[in-house]
């Protein structure tokens, strides 16, 4: 707009001395070297008004030049990204359908006009493991990796990628480089209740099952079993690389509230028996068993392999007092009654169980009893009825 202004003024101004300088046109002299240029100031004047013409005029076109080049190069970006959000839709929807081939090659052709490109290369990532091509996968998550710069998404998907594959220790080392507050993710915690125990890593395991629980990812009937699994094999783990006093000191250092849950309980005892240490599980266990004759500790007392077993039985006598309808009770004095080839008293106990509740422990008890005893006939009855159950 200025530029115009000025060229009307300049029009103007030479419209306006136009007349008053043709009867004096002056002289007007430019020297440069060797040469001289000789011209009346009317021509000076008009010619520089031609030169100031043509530099506008290059200007116009250099700038029209520029604008159209820029426009190009907008509209070529503008229709590449659009191409790469198309390519990046049709490779989603040909995951979808497990055309995993035609998937890698849409996403990681689209990732380099994407506007999130580390997504490209995650999907691109599934694809390549789907078709068990581990090194092009691997190559996806490192370029992920560099754009995102170890952004959480890119863990988490490495993980659970490395997860499925069973890839257990290189899973948690993606999600060990999470941040801290990532691992109250319920995704993250799914992923540590498989990985941890794979691992062997039972303390970590045990610690996380509550609040896996609190989220909902198990139910309580699931949080006894697996806290009873875990506890299991950590204290398995202790008494063997440790023996039985690393058992019993893990024990009495856990929480009352754990310590009152017997399937806990009979998993300390149960690692004692399997480490051979029967002296130190009756010890544990005779205690528990005056005060709760709960079915974990019963099973596992049954376990037991005592160079004498003669003060365990005493003990159950005293319960079946207490408790005469307990089949499981029952079950076992007949059991240790056969351990001492007391084979009357054993089939009277067996018979009492069977009474209250037949299981197949009893059954085949009571077969064995009437083998002993020399009386096949109900020995074949009693081994047909275990069959049965």
């Amino acid at each position: 707009m200025v530029k115009i202004i000025i060229l009307l003024l300049a029009i103007a101004i030479g419209l306006a001395l136009g007349p008053q300088l043709a009867g004096n046109k002056g002289y007007v002299l430019i020297a440069f070297d060797n040469y001289t240029i000789e011209m009346s100031v009317t021509s000076a004047l008009f010619l520089s008004f031609l030169l100031f013409c043509a530099l506008l005029f290059s200007l116009w076109l250099a700038r029209w030049l520029w604008l159209s080049f820029s426009r190009s190069g907008a509209w070529w970006g503008q229709r590449r990204k659009q191409k790469a959000i198309s390519h990046t839709q049709q490779g989603m929807l040909a995951m979808m359908r497990g055309d995993y081939q035609n998937a890698e090659k849409l996403v990681s052709k689209a990732a380099g006009f994407s506007d999130a490109p580390a997504l490209n290369y995650l999907a691109a990532a599934e694809a390549a493991q789907e078709q068990g091509q581990d090194k092009k996968r691997d190559k996806y998550l490192e370029q992920a990796t560099r754009i995102a710069d170890n952004d959480a998404a890119v863990l988490m998907t490495q993980a659970r990628l490395q997860l499925k594959q069973q890839n257990y220790a290189a899973a948690l080392n993606s999600l060990e480089q999470l941040p801290h507050d990532s691992f109250k993710q319920p995704n993250v915690k799914r992923m540590l209740l498989s990985i941890l125990p794979a691992l062997g890593l039972w303390q970590r395991y045990i610690d996380l099952l509550p609040s896996a629980n609190k989220l909902g990812l198990i139910d309580q009937q699931q949080l006894q079993t697996e806290l009873s699994h875990g506890y299991q094999q950590l204290f398995i783990e202790l008494a063997n690389s440790q023996g039985s006093e690393a058992v019993a000191a893990h024990w009495n250092n856990m929480p009352r509230k754990q310590k009152k849950q017997m399937s806990i309980a009979a998993a300390a005892c149960l690692a004692l028996i399997k480490s051979g240490d029967n002296n130190a599980a009756y010890q544990l266990l005779g205690d528990l068993i005056n005060r709760h004759t709960d079915s974990d500790l019963l099973s596992v007392a049954s376990q037991l392999q005592l160079s004498d077993p003669y003060p365990l039985l005493q003990q159950l006598l005293k319960l079946r007092h207490k408790h005469p309808e307990n089949a499981e009770l029952l079950c076992l004095i007949a059991r240790l009654y056969a351990q001492q080839e007391q084979w009357p008293e054993a089939k009277d106990f067996y018979q009492q169980s069977i009474q209250l509740a037949p299981s197949l422990s009893s059954y085949q008890g009571l077969a064995e009893v009437h083998r002993q005893l020399n009386e096949h006939e109900q020995a074949i009855h009693y081994y047909r009825q275990a069959l049965a159950i």
